[in-house]
């Protein structure tokens, strides 16, 4: 199987700049060598000291389990380790009866028929191969006479691009050796560049063995889709020759990542002004609930994607990019500004001056990673790619920074000497190339070579993995979310482009597609009403209701005495005075109109910047509300100026952990407009964080309520994690249900170790028991059922859910005098392509932009033929196409009917306590990622490891997640423990309040 091209063999020519020679020639410099070659003779990967775990690489190898799936949709049991008891999930119980049945139009398409034959896998190996690389494996069995060999066998061959092939028909002996004669290239390469020459010349002659390792027989996966066999290894092979058999031809004349096939004819669009956004088709084989009622039990699953690039560009029109789009300010810089701005500025670091990178060049740390070319005359016709360490800067280099002019190697002459020179003296005397921006930092290269930016060309196909800036986010958002009609469009063209009548592999091996999308028997499952203080609304099909006039169900319990509002800079481009005293009486109005219990009306001041220090401005904001009030501060909003995260962390970490009391932090723009809405929005939030109750779900009658009979909660959990590369410890959040109605929540976070998902069992240990504690005090009895709702795990971790979690739960429980409540433990994720498309204009199933009504369900053919799971759609889709959310049951002791279940996960969603609208999750499940967010701000890291000295106080520029722990925290086998929300100086009950109200939200 043909995989992802690297790139194209030089630097394309509309990536210079004008006037940038395209003939230059080669050789950069190295580091600490007088060889300058690119990269030093011999020299290898060193490796230094250990330095402890590094969380982003330091991982077990995947399993062949772990492996497939990150291409096809396996079920759970088939991620089960080998010696390990098999975990038996929840079976379905039935189906849904009480909805209004519905036709729906899924993204999913039938495989009708496959022939059922015996497919033979053989194992590909290449000898000699020490790196044990698989590009030389390709090479070698992607020639021609491999080709004829195998051509002459007969049958047809897939290769995974790796290790595997399969075939339809046995070859003799079930092995065979092809010796492969690489001297062809040796000449081509010969006329290109003589250095290629130089190293085919080394070894061209290879041995190809094809073995025969396994015999493939799909009724093993009829089988299982029947219920009569177990997963096992049999079944997991099957899956992973449909896999390949249905991307074998796409991926011959496409560009593949992972599950991705982008086409080069597909459309290419612009974010900002500096990437490329590729669309592409998402195909992944899935099992499905059909051979239930006849089908095959197969489908494919194939929707439109969207996946940002780096475009092919020099590097120093790259740097020019990414540095302009950060700030409005920077827009109009010319190339001479940014080597201006690009340069080393001088801070002190206590007594001592120091350079330190700028703010600008903090910004082409992206750069690191990528791929290039060089585009110089020496290197022309070499197809060499580089990637990029780091960025050149050094203290050493002073106030010009790591730039051509500046660094400086021995040079070796024709007789043998040494001579110091700089880069750009190297090649004005080596390659007659003067360089054009000299005063741009160089790039440094994982071989430790150096180049100039403007010599470097970043190849094709190179994803972008650094979050999106606002006006990327806006672009990516107006391509990706396209309404229905569009997308089913998009979904078609591209099951056109696949071909599947077409396709040689296919048709090879007998298997047929119904290029046509499944329909299947849907239901409506009816709206709730919304119960408020003054009244119900029957928000219908609608989705929405209206807060005016509409009083909060249960109001803030303590009065609002001691409360403030802070500009934070005191005017500027944040709010004038005016402006402050304005909204302030505007918003005590509104949450009062809402039922806001209010006694005085607040303290509205405005504090400096000083020296940019949020935690001053906390702690000055704290004396003077309480001084003015003469007792302690309730609540304080702040203003800001920006919506730098950073600011927002370092406020909740100080009014969190060292004040313990609620805050808002609310954006000076906002202010400003004073909308009713975002006031309205606001005292949602605010009185959830003072104890209040937005609304409920109406019982059968005023007192009973809608969903359970007997003491229950429902526990959410959710484990979020730093970006790739990063050292970020994983941060888990707890939330439990606290009244019998589940409108209020509380929440617990803490860390959970390095890149983990499942719950450590001292994490739990940490948040649960108070969480039980508290519960069990608030309603003078036992939980005796229990929901447990989790996000954010895929079926490999299902097993280390029951078994890890859910165990340690049930101790818990035994420890706080509970007894052994029964367990219904649900999964629901989000991450998935499944979609759901009513009949245009068909009203009784869609709204007006062509999305599912709010509680339309699906059981059927895209669900698993025996395992108890579901598609969801319980919310209004703002725009784009909805994405319905995927619960899957995975343990149910208490036996909860599908009917009892689906309607409480449907309804429970018009109880967010924030929103005006029925959410797409269950609440439970939302605070709790709110709350594994809200986390970061309570790890015990001083400011100065998250902020860069540069940047204009109050508006502080954050370090790489590299620079940010020290060497001491990264060789911790655990991550510190986060800091807590009590103080010594505030009363117990206050503390309890804190740390049990929704101050998450």
């Amino acid at each position: 199987m043909s995989s992802r091209p690297s790139g194209k063999s030089q630097g394309s020519a509309g990536g210079t700049r004008h006037g940038t020679p395209s003939a230059s020639q080669a050789g950069s410099p190295t580091r600490g060598s007088g060889n300058p070659s690119g990269s030093q003779k011999g020299s290898g990967s060193q490796k230094g000291a250990p330095t402890g775990v590094d969380p982003a690489r330091d991982r077990p190898k995947l399993t062949d389990a772990e492996v497939i799936g990150k291409r096809v949709d396996l079920p759970a049991e088939a991620f089960k380790l080998e010696g390990k008891e098999e975990t038996r999930f929840a079976a379905r119980p039935g189906y849904n009866t009480e909805g209004k049945q519905i036709d729906m139009g899924l993204n999913v398409f039938d495989v009708t028929s496959w022939a059922d034959r015996e497919i033979y896998q053989y194992d590909i190996t290449v000898v000699p191969n020490l790196k044990e690389s698989n590009a030389l494996v390709k090479k070698v069995w992607n020639t021609q006479t491999v080709t004829e060999f195998l051509g002459k066998r007969g049958g047809r061959w897939l290769y995974d691009g790796s290790k595997l092939a399969w075939s339809s028909e046995a070859i003799d002996r079930n092995e065979a050796r092809i010796s492969v004669d690489l001297d062809a290239l040796k000449k081509k390469a010969a006329a290109e560049h003589e250095g290629i020459a130089k190293r085919v010349a080394r070894q061209s002659v290879y041995s190809l063995h094809i073995r025969q390792t396994k015999t493939i027989r799909l009724a093993y996966l009829k089988a299982y889709l029947q219920g009569t066999i177990p997963w096992d290894s049999h079944v997991l092979e099957c899956m992973n020759f449909f896999d390949h058999a249905m991307r074998q031809f796409p991926s011959e004349k496409w560009v593949v990542i992972k599950r991705n096939f982008y086409d080069p004819s597909f459309p290419v669009g612009r974010l900002g002004q500096d990437l490329v956004v590729n669309q592409g088709i998402y195909v992944a084989p899935r099992l499905s609930e059909s051979i239930n009622r006849g089908g095959t039990g197969l489908a494919i699953n194939v929707d439109r994607c969207q996946t940002a690039f780096w475009p092919v560009d020099s590097f120093d029109c790259l740097a020019m990019r990414i540095v302009m789009c950060q700030k409005e300010e920077w827009s109009d810089w010319t190339e001479g500004r940014l080597m201006r701005e690009l340069r080393p500025v001088l801070v002190m670091k206590g007594t001592k001056r120091t350079w330190v990178p700028s703010e600008p060049f903090s910004f082409l740390r992206r750069l690191i990673k990528l791929k290039f070319v060089v585009n110089h005359r020496g290197k022309l016709g070499e197809p060499k790619v580089y990637q990029v360490k780091s960025i050149m800067f050094d203290e050493k280099y002073g106030a010009n920074g790591g730039t051509a002019n500046e660094v400086t190697f021995m040079k070796k002459s024709p007789d043998g000497t040494e001579v110091k020179t700089t880069v750009a003296q190297h090649y004005k005397e080596r390659w007659s190339i003067r360089l054009r921006y000299e005063g741009l930092p160089l790039i440094e290269t994982t071989r430790g070579g150096m180049f100039p930016m403007e010599l470097c060309n970043s190849i094709e196909h190179q994803r972008y993995n650094y979050k999106l800036n606002p006006s990327q986010t806006s672009d990516m958002i107006k391509q990706a979310a396209t309404r229905p009609t569009q997308r089913r469009k998009d979904i078609m063209e591209g099951v056109t482009h696949l071909k599947w009548a077409e396709d040689p592999c296919l048709l090879s091996f007998g298997i047929k597609v119904n290029s046509n999308m499944v329909v299947t028997k849907a239901r409506l499952l009816k709206n709730p009403e919304v119960t408020f203080a003054n009244g119900k609304i029957n928000p219908g099909v609608s989705g929405r209701w209206d807060l005016r006039g509409k009083k909060f169900l249960e109001p803030n319990p303590t009065q609002l005495k001691s409360w403030s509002f802070v500009c934070c800079g005191g005017g500027g481009k944040n709010c004038g005075q005016g402006d402050m005293e304005n909204f302030a009486r505007q918003f005590s109005q509104t949450y009062r109109n809402h039922g806001g219990n209010i006694a005085n009306p607040a303290l509205v001041i405005s504090v400096p910047f000083g020296d940019g220090d949020y935690s001053k401005i906390c702690a000055d904001a704290w004396n003077r509300t309480g001084n003015h009030f003469q007792m302690r501060p309730q609540m304080i909003f702040f203003v800001v100026p920006t919506k730098n995260i950073l600011v927002y962390e370092r406020i909740k970490k100080s009014m969190d952990c060292r004040f313990n009391i609620p805050s808002q932090v609310l954006w000076g723009n906002h202010v400003k407009k004073c909308q009713g809405q975002y006031m309205s929005n606001v005292a949602m939030k605010v009185n959830a964080k003072l104890g209040g109750v937005t609304c409920k779900v109406a019982g059968p009658t005023k007192d009973k309520p809608p969903f359970w009979q007997r003491p229950t909660a429902v526990i959410g959990v959710d484990v979020s994690h730093g970006g790739a590369g990063t050292f970020n410890p994983s941060m888990a959040a707890l939330t439990m249900s606290m009244d019998r109605h589940g409108t209020r929540y509380a929440a617990a976070c803490e860390v959970n170790g390095w890149r983990t998902e499942c719950l450590l069992q001292d994490t739990t240990l940490c948040m649960l028991p108070k969480l039980v504690r508290h519960w069990k005090l608030i309603n003078a009895t036992i939980p005796q059922h229990i929901y447990y709702i989790r996000d954010g795990v895929s079926e490999g971790q299902f097993s280390d859910v029951l078994e890890k979690e859910v165990n340690t739960f049930k101790r818990v429980f035994r420890e706080a005098d509970c007894g052994e409540p029964k367990f219904t433990v649900i999964i629901a994720t989000k991450r998935h392509h499944v979609r759901f498309f009513p009949k245009p204009n068909d009203k009784a199933t869609g709204d007006k932009n062509g999305n599912p009504l709010p509680g339309t369900l699906v059981e059927k053919d895209v669900t698993h033929p025996q395992h108890y799971d579901f598609y969801l759609c319980s919310h209004v889709a703002i725009q784009g196409t909805a994405r319905p959310v995927h619960y899957q049951v995975i343990l149910d002791e208490a036996g909860v009917k599908p009917n009892d279940l689906q309607r409480m996960i449907y309804q429970q969603c018009y109880q967010y306590c924030r929103s005006t609208t029925p959410v797409s999750l269950h609440p439970a499940v939302y605070y709790s990622h709110l709350a594994s967010n809200r986390a970061r701000a309570h790890e015990g890291i001083d400011s100065d490891q998250l902020i860069l000295e540069v940047g204009k106080p109050g508006f502080p520029y954050g370090k790489e997640h590299e620079e940010i722990y020290t060497p001491a925290q990264k060789a911790m086998p655990q991550p510190a423990p986060l800091l807590g929300m009590h103080n010594k100086n505030t009363p117990p009950d206050l503390i309890r309040f804190m740390n049990t109200t929704m101050w998450f939200v």
